[in-house]
Formats: C-alpha cells, structure tokens, sequence
C-alpha cells in the first residue's frame, strides 16, 4: 500500500509539474535560420534612395567590459528538456534508499552509497547459494570486494558488510536448505565485521531459531582465505578440507557456508556445512545471509 500511495504521489507530482512546463514552452529554436517561425513575416517595404552622406561624427571613448551573461540552455534539449532531466535527477534522489530497511519491494537495489544490494523484506541480503553456479573457491581480495551476480549466487564483499554493520544494532538471519527441501534458520540479535585492518573479524551474538547455533563458535575471528591463513592452526583450514573457501576458520569450523558446493560430500567437510542442523559429511543446498541495521 506505501508503494501505491509513493507512486500515485509521483505520477501527481509529474503531471501537474509538466503540465506548466508544455504552456510555457519557448517558441526560440536552436537554428539560424529560423527563429519564432510560428510568426507571420511582414510586407516587404518599398525601397527609398540613398540619401547623401553626412560628416562623420566625433569618436567617442571606448565602453567598459559589460557584465558576463548567464549560460544558455543546451541547444540539442533545450529550456523545457534541461528542466525534465533536472526534475528526474530530483525523483531519482528521492527513490534512493540508504538501506533494505528504508525500502518497501523486494529485488535488487541500489543504495545512495552507489552499493547494488538485494532487498528481502527489509534484510539486506550479503550471501545465497542456490545451485553452484558461482566459484566460491577465491581469494583475499576477491571476498573482500565481492563477486557473483547479485539476483544469482553471490559474496556481497566483507568491506560492504563492514560499512553496513560498523554503526551497531545489526541483526543477522541465515536461513538453510537441504537437498530434500527443508529448511531451518539461525538469528542473532548482534551482528558485525571489523574492517580490513582488523582482518574482518567477527562480532555475533545472541542466537535464536531451529538450525542449531553453529556461528559463535567463530565468534572474535578473523576471516580467512587460501592465500591469507588467519586461524589458529597449523593447517589452512580455507584448503584443508579440500577445493577453497573464504570463512571465519577457528579450529576448523561448526559451520562454513562458503564451502564448495555438492549433492554429497565425500565425507572430509568440504561442503556447504552447518554441523549442528547436518553432521559433517552432509552438505546443504542452499543458503541465504541477511543483515539489518534498524
């Protein structure tokens, strides 16, 4: 219902702006050779003889510099086209959204940061896996930026995460499938990631839900990465278990939803795992992280 009365609001708003604007539409085109041509052109007068020339008159004192006249219109839009592309630059401003939270459809977004997001409900979703379509097996700098399509699989980026998150009173939902179509989810009331310089580490807290709280074991962690080993064991635990993944690895994990996606696992942890829902050797199909920052 706000969607409806937000754009009958702007169709009202457009109509009656622009219904001014075609009254007052100047008769000026941008040609040489013809100016006000909607005017009716007079008689052509007779033509008189010249008269005899009379004595030059004295030259007067140079003028001073006049004022500088203000820019024209551009010739290809002219006045009424400059004014609709600075009306839309206006609407476009107004229908930014700052945050998942402040928009009213569901779908992809982009937030007056310039970030392209997905929109759900008021999360803002970071991660999906839906089918293996999209190599979660990266690097450091590849989880950081982000990768993936932003309607299919994808990494959001760990540097948009900690913009989104570092103000505080974020919430996370991770919501879980299996390969025979049920579905549990884990919330934590307390969610965010440190910044780059603190290695992305993990805050989370404050669990709720049916999948079994396989999160803050990684609670105060770094991310890590093939080529950036940040957990604290002898091993890289990012390629221990096979393929690559970027997660925050402890010693190794109780859930790493950045695992190597497959039917069936061959029994070493290397899928998409959340070990209190599914034991090791069981990964899942599909997931989803969301945030939301009120």
């Amino acid at each position: 219902m706000r969607r409806v009365i937000l754009l009958l609001s702007l169709a009202c708003y457009v109509i009656m702006t622009y219904s001014q604007e075609f009254r007052q539409v100047p008769t000026t085109v941008c040609d040489n050779d013809v100016i006000n041509s909607t005017m009716p052109k007079g008689d052509k007068g007779d033509a008189e003889r010249s008269g005899k020339s009379g004595l030059p008159g004295a030259k007067g004192e140079p003028g001073g510099v006049g004022e500088k006249g203000m820019q024209g219109e551009s010739c290809a839009l002219g006045s009424l086209g400059n004014k609709i592309l600075h009306r839309l630059a206006k609407v476009e401003v107004f229908l930014s959204i700052s945050s998942c939270a402040t928009s009213s459809s569901n779908g992809p977004r982009r937030l007056t940061s310039g970030v392209e997001v997905y929109c759900e409900d008021g999360w803002t979703i970071f991660q999906r896996r839906i089918d293996g379509s999209v190599d979660f097996g990266r690097r450091w700098d590849d989880y950081a930026n982000g990768f993936g399509q932003i309607d299919g699989e994808f990494w959001l980026g760990l540097d948009n995460i900690h913009r989104m998150t570092r103000g505080g009173r974020c919430r996370l939902k991770i919501e879980l499938w299996d390969f025979d179509g049920h579905q549990r989810h884990a919330d934590y009331s307390s969610f965010s990631i440190e910044s780059a310089e603190n290695l992305y580490r993990l805050r989370v807290s404050g669990y709720s839900g049916n999948a079994g709280n396989s999160l803050t074991y990684h609670e105060d962690w770094p991310f890590s990465t093939e080529n950036s080993d940040n957990d604290s064991t002898a091993e890289n635990c990012a390629t221990h278990f096979g393929g690559s993944q970027g997660w925050w690895f402890v010693a190794c994990f109780e859930s790493t939803l950045n695992g190597v996606w497959m039917r069936q696992s061959s029994g070493d942890g290397h899928g998409i795992t959340w070990l209190r829902w599914k034991k090791q050797g069981e990964p899942l199909k599909e997931t989803k992280m969301k945030l939301r920052c009120d």
